[in-house]
């Protein structure tokens, strides 16, 4: 039998809310206005008691009866429950006395209520319990001796009152309990995080930390908070104090996202952290409160920077030999050109034949090179600035003159936005579209189309649409690769790096290019670049 009560005891218990998910700086915050309050009392007891005619030695009693309490509670004696137990004796025997000198006044008894909803905001069970007993004692001694009702048993109006204080007391334990469930479970959600969580209240003060931010951050996470540079322990490195995104937004409310930040650690070691920041209650008047995520980006960065190097050292011997082959080739091609032009039907025709080889090798390989060359160069964009498209389309009409005619070409442009961008690379860009789309014509007339297709993200997508032979879907990433080709050089001449130059334009502008199929034949090669 009494194992069965321990089992039931254990099983409300679990039920009931205890106030443990409340972070310590909030539970504190709390309990000070409930302290304020008790405190209040204090002050004014007297001046009540004196309203009801009780004489200045029993004012002067009332005031030190609360006053103990409030003493006690200033003491800051125990932990948490214990402290919200004395605000809880105290601000109930204000309660009480308020009954007492009014002689049972009915208004005087919704203080009891006031402040058992007051009391809600310790959202412990514990408080509530001494509340209800409270009530119940006080109510039922006091009666037994004032008798404020002569017809009714005086612990039947004790249980009476006490018995709507626990009505109260429990559907606020109901409503609590579901909140604490949610908060703990968003709490576990939080703690099981990789990344660090911080929140800060408006006065810049820690609320709550996950164990993830003292692992990333190598020490504890309220050491952080401190202006940069008063630590000796930890340093945020080339940030001044006010550019730090938590002072930021705390300042203004303005969200943060993925803001490099380099932090000198205790231990000696300098960690990069990707650090976002958002205010709590953004539409209000600042300072704000913050939560800050981070995320220790120190590896990915080393990653990207040593492939940042390579590229730059593979892109630099790319230029550097296809430009020491140059001089040789172009020797190597005057000498073949020189002979075909001497020795041309002196010689049989087998001669001939092989000398016309060879100088169109040697012009393939010049080709070759000269894209290698383009290619290299598309990695080595001057900085953005604005650049008016249609001026650029303008251009490569006019350098593609010649081509069109031979391909009885019908070009439409439609009006084209400003956009970021290296103007000789995006000339490229274009010319390099609008030629193959000359080149791979289906028929004897080629009909190309390059128009803006809308914005989005900051992003305007361009296309240039022909009527040409198509590409197959499964084909169209081929062909951006290196010497990607679809066809013979017998069918259609070229290198095979044109559109792996393309991609590599657009994508050192921050877009991206891609091939869809056009409505009657012919593709659409669609790419994106900032808008200016």
């Amino acid at each position: 039998m009494s194992a069965r009560v321990l089992e039931a005891a254990r099983h409300l218990g679990a039920a009931l809310p205890h106030g443990r998910t409340l972070p310590g700086a909030e539970w504190r915050s709390r309990h000070r206005v409930l302290l304020w309050l008790l405190w209040a009392h204090v002050a004014a007891m007297p001046v009540i008691s004196l309203l009801f005619d009780q004489g200045p030695g029993q004012a002067a009693l009332d005031c030190a009866t609360v006053g103990i309490w409030a003493v006690l509670a200033q003491l800051r004696l125990g932990g948490r429950r214990v402290q919200s137990l004395i605000v809880t004796i105290g601000l109930l025997t204000a309660s009480a006395l308020l009954v007492h000198v009014s002689d049972g006044l009915p208004e005087a008894y919704f203080h009891f209520f006031v402040m058992v909803a007051a009391l809600s905001l310790y959202e412990d069970w514990v408080p509530f319990g001494a509340a209800v007993a409270y009530v119940l004692l006080q109510q039922g001694i006091t009666a037994a001796f004032v008798d404020y009702d002569r017809g009714m048993s005086p612990w039947l109006w004790a249980l009476v009152h006490s018995a709507f204080v626990g009505a109260l007391a429990i559907v606020l334990l109901v409503s609590w309990r579901a909140s604490e469930r949610n908060r703990e479970a968003f709490r576990s959600l939080v703690d099981w995080l990789a990344e660090g969580v911080l929140m800060v209240d408006d006065r810049g003060r820690l609320v709550t930390a996950n164990p993830s931010a003292a692992r990333i951050l190598g020490m504890d996470p309220a050491r952080i908070l401190n202006v940069n540079g008063t630590d000796p322990g930890w340093e945020l490195l080339d940030v001044a104090e006010q550019d730090r995104p938590l002072r930021v937004t705390a300042a203004t409310g303005r969200a943060r996202i993925e803001v490099p930040v380099a932090l000198r650690r205790p231990d000696g070691s300098t960690r990069w952290l990707s650090v976002s920041t958002r205010a709590v209650e953004p539409e209000r008047e600042g300072p704000y409160a913050v939560v800050v995520s981070f995320t220790d980006v120190t590896e990915r960065r080393d990653a990207a920077e040593a492939l940042a190097r390579s590229n730059a050292e593979l892109q630099q011997f790319a230029y550097v030999a296809s430009h020491d082959l140059s001089e040789p080739l172009r020797m190597v091609s005057s000498y073949l050109g020189l002979l075909r032009r001497r020795y041309h039907g002196q010689l049989d025709a087998d001669a001939d034949e092989f000398i016309q080889y060879a100088v169109d090798g040697a012009g393939r390989m010049r080709a070759l090179i000269e894209a290698l060359l383009a290619y290299s160069r598309a990695g080595r964009a001057q900085p953005p600035r604005r650049v008016e498209l249609s001026e650029v389309v303008a251009d490569v009409l006019r350098s593609l003159a010649a081509a069109m005619v031979d391909a009885g070409a019908d070009v439409e442009i439609d009006d084209l936005p400003a956009v970021r961008g290296d103007r000789a690379q995006l000339e490229q860009l274009l010319q390099n579209l609008i030629a193959n789309a000359l080149k791979f014509r289906d028929g004897d007339r080629a009909r190309v189309r390059v128009r803006d297709e809308g914005r989005m993200n900051g992003m305007v997508q361009i296309a240039v649409a022909d009527s040409g032979i198509g590409i197959p879907v499964e084909q169209r990433e081929q062909v951006f690769e290196m010497f990607g080709r679809l066809h013979d050089r017998e069918a259609y001449e070229g290198t095979g790096i044109g559109l792996a130059i393309c991609r590599r334009i657009v994508q050192r502008h921050g877009g991206r290019i891609w091939i869809d199929g056009a409505d009657g034949g012919g593709a659409v090669f669609r790419f994106t670049l900032p808008v200016a």
